[in-house]
């Protein structure tokens, strides 16, 4: 599954965070949880259906054979939400039932006997389910809204649209025949075993024999164009709205070479009987690897001209590594939740490494690390492995997959290759179409490694937080002594380790061959000595940078400089350039400077222009300006607006309305949108108004002008805000308004309503903007609202999301509004501090040693 949070963009977000980090969970209903006991289990389950799109109704009936676990059954639980259970039969014969809340209990004709076997056979109906199963179609305010039906079972979902066992470590064999509307194709599991056409009803009938859990069972019906391509002789089919089937081939086009590239490098062929990718309408997530058949939303679909700006591979390559670490095996229990998402986030990188190169995988990996690092920061700090929540989806965070994905990485790092694939590859082999917790991948490991792995995974499974690293090199050049002063700066606690750590550092000399050391680190501070025969050119700590950590470096300056001009370990560039743009001298800002003009690789650009933003030097500034009118790199130019909008002087407003006005791509005119409004410049709000009109893939220019006028903090706009936040308005870009509503007119009673009654919105993901916007608004008669929502909804995200929401509202009325007030001057001298500084380093370069600026 991947998140909603990476399609809205976090991906795309620079710069890491470095506050401390708030412990714990986020709401206080969190509690361990368990497996409930079954004392019979499925083996397999069939789905004869009847599917009614016009009365949005669902009927049929579920047979699942089953075997008995424990010593004598009388009776036995099956889940079951909101269903109308009309027969209920075992043996052919009927039974007694009775329906309790949350499933029915059937009662046995005779006690069963351990190890017996059986069928049931449950008729059931049901009429526009509140989860699980959802109807879209078109409606006056959204005329062209597509006729789609389609399910989402993860987390515990499918108890709403069929009766089943709904744990993910109970796995069946699958089949399903849907009668469908003629003229609408219905998809699921495995292999079309058979199909018909009769009158108005067509019939599809689907079969795996290889077990899957009730949450991966799928069903979309829709009058779709369908796609067709192969993979060694198994169907690759892509499902998408007509008229959209290009942008389905840009966007899927790479499926094949992804399966071929998997198979390959985890040893273990793709394990089923076709890959059928379908593009649905208003999907919750971005994408929900359902087996063989995975559910995308239709938002990834792009055309070719912002290709270059946009990519659907990672989520493409995401889902599909699910098929082998999520379906063919499952965690056992949401606890283990990592080995399904951590593995497909992994997967995104290692493919990307083999497509598009090492740069670009290595760079990716960056960005993963400050999208957790910056949930660890504001939000919470957890283990990774954790059964303390509420609801499942509370665990679906930047710990599971981004930070998971990372620890994958640093493992496979520390084993080498070769052993990580083959230790992944019996892992799969030996768990094959089972339940997995985390002690059996690592089992699998040592076993092929022969090396004691528990360290590692009490360090970075079981145990919190990361390494925050300062680390100062010295050279001497008398005695021909380099020394590593290495410090872990972070907080322990019971949670927070001091990491035991073993990082390589490689010394670089104009001649000869790279001196590599691998340095043991497990105390608070430490010192290394390495004897070198000549003075390095630079010295690179953790190459590739595999390690999970924030990295503070300091070296002489002659060996920074080196380093950025001559090092090809583009994150080991990026991590100097933060370490050395900090103190904001006039020296750094050049420096970095010359990375935003000069760099190969477009990613060390981009941070480049990051780190210049966060200067808020009057060099800096000029710097990126000159950079935005030359940069032929459109994902550069991007950043460079977006570090833009740290400056308030009209350079920089003026530089951000033409990019806004003219700029080809559809993602830089975005960014300079959101930091126009940043700037505070008189000549933003008009420009930004104009901008709402323009129409761009997907609502992004609008959605960004939101977020623009968000930031300018303008009451005139208001008005459009509301127009744009209403239901009938273009849906991407009303998630924007509505989020924008949380900071205006905070006193305006109509508005709070407007944005509660957004928490019942047909658009979920405008539900979770309504969420957080009442947040923001500071106003206690929202608690009740955002609580009622957090109870009465059954989406685990959104129940999460209203529960948090009213946590973080409380906990904002306790904060003097003088906080805020104080905040607000605060930036206001800082920013003429900076001004102030740069006054002083320019007298200082033009007569050395008047002055002494720090």
């Amino acid at each position: 599954m991947e998140n909603i949070k990476d399609f809205l963009g976090c991906r795309c977000h620079g710069g890491l965070h470095f506050q401390s980090p708030t412990q714990g969970h986020t709401f206080s209903l969190a509690k361990p949880q368990y497996n409930r006991d079954r004392p019979v289990r499925p083996t397999s389950q069939f789905l004869d259906l009847n599917l009614d799109i016009e009365s949005q109704t669902l009927s049929g009936t579920n047979t699942i054979s089953f075997k008995v676990f424990q010593k004598s059954v009388e009776n036995f639980f099956v889940d079951s939400i909101d269903l109308k259970i009309q027969e209920v039969l075992m043996g052919g014969k009927p039974v007694s039932y009775s329906v309790e809340q949350k499933g029915i209990i059937v009662t046995c004709g005779q006690p069963l006997q351990r190890d017996e076997v059986g069928e049931l056979k449950i008729k059931f109906f049901s009429k526009n389910p509140r989860a699980g199963l959802y109807f879209i179609k078109p409606d006056p305010q959204y005329p062209q809204r597509p006729v789609q039906v389609w399910t989402q079972g993860q987390d515990d979902d499918s108890r709403y649209w069929f009766p089943c066992f709904d744990e993910p470590n109970l796995k069946a064999a699958f089949e399903m025949k849907v009668q469908v509307p003629a003229g609408f194709i219905a998809t699921s599991n495995g292999a079309l075993i058979g199909e018909s056409r009769t009158g108005n009803k067509w019939t599809f009938h689907w079969k795996t024999p290889v077990a899957i859990p009730s949450y991966l069972v799928t069903l979309t019906a829709g009058q779709f164009s369908e796609i067709k391509d192969q993979w060694r002789g198994k169907p690759v089919v892509y499902l998408c709205q007509k008229g959209k089937e290009e942008e389905a081939k840009i966007s899927f086009g790479k499926t094949p070479k992804m399966m071929e590239f998997f198979s390959k490098t985890i040893g273990v062929n793709y394990p089923y009987e076709k890959y059928t990718q379908v593009a649905v309408a208003e999907f919750i997530f971005g994408g929900m690897e359902n087996t063989s058949a995975t559910t995308q939303t239709d938002s990834t679909l792009h055309p070719k001209d912002i290709d270059f700006d946009f990519t659907s591979d990672d989520l493409v390559s995401h889902e599909l590594a699910h098929q082998w670490f999520g379906d063919l095996v499952t965690c056992k229990s949401w606890a283990h939740g990592w080995l399904n998402e951590g593995w497909a986030t992994f997967m995104e990188s290692v493919f990307k490494e083999s497509d598009l190169g090492i740069w670009e995988s290595e760079y990716y990996r960056y960005l993963e690390l400050g999208i957790y690092l910056d949930e660890d920061s504001r939000v919470y700090r957890r283990p990774i492995v954790s059964n303390y929540y509420s609801d499942p989806a509370e665990i679906w965070d930047r710990h599971l997959y981004q930070k998971g994905g990372l620890v994958l990485n640093l493992l496979r790092h520390e084993l080498g290759a070769e052993d990580f694939w083959n230790g992944t590859k019996k892992y799969l082999e030996d768990h094959r179409g089972g339940p997995v917790e985390t002690v059996d991948f690592q089992r699998s490991l040592e076993e092929i490694s022969g090396k004691n792995l528990q360290r590692f995974f009490d360090q970075w499974l079981f145990k919190a937080g990361y390494p925050e690293l300062k680390v100062a090199l010295d050279w001497d050049d008398k005695t021909g002594i380099a020394k590593l002063i290495v410090e872990q700066k972070q907080k322990t606690d019971s949670q927070t380790p001091l990491f035991h750590l073993k990082i390589p550092v490689d010394f670089i000399f104009s001649d000869g061959p790279i001196k590599s050391e691998v340095i043991e680190i497990k105390s608070q501070k430490e010192v290394f000595s390495f004897s070198l025969k000549v003075k390095p050119l630079y010295c690179r700590f953790d190459p590739n940078s595999h390690h999970i950590k924030t990295l503070e470096w300091n070296a002489p300056l002659e060996m920074t400089k080196n380093q950025l001009d001559k090092d090809n370990d583009v994150v080991a560039k990026i991590w100097t350039m933060r370490s050395m743009i900090k103190d904001a001298s006039l020296q750094a800002v050049e420096t970095v400077a010359e990375r935003l003009q000069k760099d190969e690789f477009w990613g060390v650009r981009a941070e480049a222009a990051v780190a210049l933003g966060e200067s808020k030097s009057t060099d800096a500034m000029s710097t990126l300006v000159n950079a935005l009118g030359v940069e032929k790199n459109s994902k550069v130019r991007t950043k460079i607006c977006s570090a833009l909008g740290e400056f308030r002087e009209d350079a920089a407003a003026s530089a951000l309305v033409e990019a806004l006005g003219k700029d080809s791509s559809t993602f830089v005119r975005g960014a300079a949108a959101a930091a126009l409004g940043k700037t505070k410049s008189p000549k933003a709000f008009e420009s930004l108004k104009e901008s709402l009109k323009r129409t761009s893939w997907n609502d992004f220019v609008a959605a960004q002008s939101f977020s623009g006028l968000r930031a300018l903090r303008d009451e005139r706009a208001i008005p459009l805000f509301l127009e744009g936040a209403k239901y009938g308005a273009p849906k991407f870009a009303r998630i924007n308004a509505v989020s924008a509503l949380g900071e205006f007119g905070r006193s305006r009673e109509d508005i709070t309503d407007f944005i509660k009654d957004c928490l019942s919105d047909p658009f979920a993901r405008v539900r979770f903007a309504a969420a957080d916007a009442l947040v923001r608004r500071k106003d206690p008669t929202a608690i009740p609202a955002l609580e009622e929502t957090g109870h009465r909804v059954t989406e685990g995200h959104l129940k999460a999301a209203a529960f948090r929401a009213a946590q973080r509202l409380g906990q904002s009325l306790d904060r003097p509004a003088e906080l805020d007030q104080f905040k607000e001057a605060l930036d206001k001298i800082s920013d003429e501090n900076r001004k102030l500084r740069d006054r002083i380093l320019h007298l200082e370069k033009k007569v050395p040693g008047t002055f002494s600026a720090n």
